[in-house]
């Protein structure tokens, strides 16, 4: 179902939800989020065409909701921790929101740490059926 937030926003707000009301031990996510192909996901998301709607709406959402989790950096070791946990946050609810536009393995990098913490929304954006389809020779046939 389509909304602000794009066709999967529906599962953009349930993954809004679940950052809102799980208990996450944020610097143990922090760690695992931190891995290389973290970043080439995140210039991919960058690199995909948002109308400035869904845009503006996913940006804000992904702020608004790590408002709400009330961490600091005195929360951290390393207080730019932080700053990577909001990173994080805001681009799984774009990689969410980008569906199959973003290849599944760049999908895996930044939401398997919240697929291994629990986030069902999350784990419902990498399974198979929200993987990009390739036609078989008949359907390209059919075209």
């Amino acid at each position: 179902m389509a909304t602000a937030y794009g066709p999967h926003g529906t599962l953009v707000a349930r993954f809004l939800d679940e950052v809102r009301t799980r208990q996450v031990d944020w610097a143990a996510h922090a760690r695992l989020a931190d891995h290389p192909g973290t970043s080439s996901a995140m210039t991919a998301i960058t690199e995909l065409h948002w109308t400035a709607t869904v845009l503006d709406a996913l940006d804000r959402a992904g702020l608004r909701v790590f408002a709400t989790l009330g961490l600091s950096r005195t929360d951290f070791d390393d207080p730019l921790t932080l700053g990577d946990v909001k990173v994080s946050v805001s681009s799984a609810v774009k990689a969410i929101a980008a569906g199959d536009r973003l290849a599944i393995e760049l999908r895996r990098a930044l939401l398997e740490p919240f697929a291994a913490a629990g986030f069902e929304s999350a784990a419902t954006a990498l399974r198979d059926d929200h993987e990009p389809r390739s036609r078989s020779p008949q359907s390209a046939g059919n075209r």
